[in-house]
This record gives structure tokens, sequence and C-alpha cells, in this order.
């Protein structure tokens, strides 16, 4: 009679294990399921999907909104062989504009497609409350209209933004074209500050409303080479160090030619962790400051810090820092000519030296125009 086999212990060990001298590494499946997930968003199949379904919804939205426009665009495509969103600058390259004429007060630069509405109240509100300083638009032929900016054509500085859209890969919901000039303005700035040799300036989003004197604010922050708001946004740009912006370039540039693949990792990993828990967004040049902020730790200001009684806004329909809100947006009570909020945490009244009319805001920004020149016609405002 046979004895009975005795029952053999499973060798899961050796099959889930990879032995080394003196332990065992387990692999962790919830990395190799990520790492999974990553490639298969980085796919270019999957990119090309996502675009082409971002595509066919904005065409059913402009559709139902907008149909003039869309007729208009898809006349375009076919007339062209290329949507409207993958073209070049517009303009050609502007032939011999004159040098730059500098003061010491500190320069103001915005840089702006298409004549917006609210970017002439963005322009004035600048030039009225710091009369002193160059206000520098670096923009296209129909945004040359206002007689107190010293107009630039963007398509001049656009090389090397240019070379950047050749390494540039899309991984967000919103709008590829949007999202790629977001990255292409800091070239072009870099560029435009090269050429003229300036050093140090202060760039404003074009939904920015300007209180302060930044020629005196610029203070606060002449130990970091720029400033941020909220860590990532970069809508209040001190730039006291123009080697630093360079840096930051080079870091896309690294970032986005895998040269640097650890950042690139985190960038693609920020927008699949978005996508995996159904968030809207995705990878701007938002998260590549905050990510160049954290390697520099000590070279990056905060604008939305309160500093001496007063902060710049990071945006007017959250209450970041910590404001009382109305109907939506910050609660703004107007004191000897600035506007003012109520700092939650000590009640103080705490002065915004600039307001920032992110997204749908923007449509509010006259209402917070404190000159008295008239904006309505756009067309020929004067100091």
């Amino acid at each position: 009679m046979k004895s009975p086999v005795p029952h053999r212990r499973r060798k899961t060990s050796s099959n889930n294990r990879i032995k080394v001298p003196g332990s065992y590494i387990v692999p962790d499946f919830a990395v190799i399921r990520f790492r999974a997930y990553l490639a298969f968003f980085e796919s270019e199949v999957v990119r090309s999907l996502s675009r082409l379904r971002h595509t066919g919804k904005n065409a059913i939205w402009s559709a139902l909104t907008r149909p003039s426009r869309l007729a208009r665009n898809m006349l375009d495509k076919w007339s062209h062989g290329n949507p409207p969103e993958t073209r070049k600058p517009s303009l050609p390259k502007a032939a011999g504009k004159s040098p730059v004429s500098l003061n010491s007060s500190l320069p103001i630069v915005f840089i702006h497609q298409s004549n917006s509405d609210h970017l002439k109240y963005s322009l004035a509100q600048a030039h009225k409350s710091n009369p002193n300083s160059t206000i520098f638009l670096l923009g296209d032929s129909s945004n040359d209209a206002y007689e107190f900016v010293d107009h630039r054509c963007m398509a001049d500085y656009f090389d090397e933004a240019a070379e950047f859209k050749k390494l540039y890969k899309h991984y967000s919901t919103n709008g590829a074209a949007f999202e790629l000039i977001c990255f292409q303005r800091w070239f072009v700035l870099r560029d435009f500050l090269k050429t003229h040799g300036i050093s140090q300036c202060l760039y404003l989003d074009s939904d920015i409303m300007l209180y302060a004197d930044v020629t005196n604010e610029q203070s606060k922050f002449n130990r970091f080479d720029f400033t941020l708001c909220w860590n990532t946004i970069g809508c209040v740009f001190f730039l006291n160090r123009a080697q630093g912006l360079d840096e930051f370039c080079r870091f896309l540039t690294d970032v986005y030619s895998q040269k640097d693949k650890y950042h690139y990792d985190k960038m693609l990993a920020h927008y699949a962790v978005r996508r995996k828990n159904r968030l809207r967004g995705g990878v701007c040049d938002m998260t590549a400051f905050q990510l160049y902020s954290e390697m520099n730790f000590g070279q990056v200001g905060e604008a939305s810090h309160i500093i001496d009684g007063s902060v710049y806004d990071p945006n007017i329909n959250m209450p970041n820092p910590g404001f009382e809100m109305e109907n939506g947006i910050k609660k703004i009570v107007w004191k000897d000519g600035y506007p003012c909020g109520t700092y939650i945490r000590t009640g103080e009244s705490i002065r915004f030296n600039s307001l920032h009319f992110n997204g749908r805001a923007k449509k509010l920004m006259s209402q917070y125009y404190t000159g008295t020149m008239n904006l309505s016609g756009g067309q020929s405002l004067s100091a």
C-alpha cells in the first residue's frame, strides 16, 4: 500500500518574489498598473483619439452657439488644408521697429493675440496706476490700437516658441492650441527681453487689473528670480533676474524633449491621475511652474501672500488666500481709490494690488477700471 503523498506547499514565493542575497523584493503591482496607465496616456493613438473627441465636442458646441464662426472655420480649413489652431502666428515679422525707450520705472509687458474686449481695460488700468512705466504689448495687428502702449509684433520673437511646438505633447482636456500658447509665451517674453536688453520687468496676464505702483512694489520680491501667484500661476510675474526666465524655458525644453525624464513622467502622471478621477484639465504651464519652483526652492517668490497689508489676487472667483466672497467673487470694498477685501482669519481689511478676472469674470473688468478715459470704442485710447 502506497503511503499518502504529503501535501505540497505552493511555491508562491519563488513565483512572486525576486530573490537577492539576504532579502526578497516584492514587485509592487500598483506601480506596475500605474506605469501601464501612463503608457496608455502617452500613446500617440490615445492622444490622437483624445484630440478628435475634443474637436468633435467643439464643433457641436460651435454649431449650437456660433454657427457662422463654425462655417468660416470649415471653409478656411478646406481652403488652406490646416485648421486655424495649427497655424503659425498670422503676422509677418515687423520691419525695423525702433529700439525700446525705457526710464527708471519698471516696464510692464503684456502678451496677447486679438483685440479682446477686456484687453483695453487691463492695459488702461496698468497705465493709470503706473503712468511712468513703459507698457509693452506683444501682439498682432488687431490690437495695435493704443496710443499709450509700445506695441510690438509677437511674431518677431517667436522663433524659439516655434521650436518648442515641435517638442510639445498635449496632456489636457483643454484645447491644444490654448495650452501650447500658454507655454510659448514664456519663450516670447524671454526673447523680447533679450533682444532689447531688458533685465527686469513685470509681466501681466491680460485679465489682470493693476492698482499698485509696481516700481515700488518690486522691492518686496527683489531676492527672487521671479514671482508666481498661488505657487503656480504666472499672472503677476515680477522678473528680477532675466537668467531665471531663461532657466525656466530651458527646463521646459528639457522636460518635453524628455532629457529630464523624471519631470516629464511627473507631468504625465499628473494628467493620468486627473483623468483617472474624471477631473478636467491636466498639464499646463502652471504644472511646469509648480515643478520648477519645487526644484528651485527659495528662488521663486509668492505674490499672493499678504505682505505689508496688501496682496496680489490669484483669482477673483475664489476666496484664496482667505477672503470674504459675495455673489461668487471676492467681496470688494473701495477705500481711497483702492480695492480692499476682508481677510476672514483676522478680520483685517487688506488692499488688493491687483485683481485677477479669470475665466468668465473677464466681463466684469470694466466695472473695476479706475480711470476717466472713454473706453467704449477701444480703438483710439490715449493717455
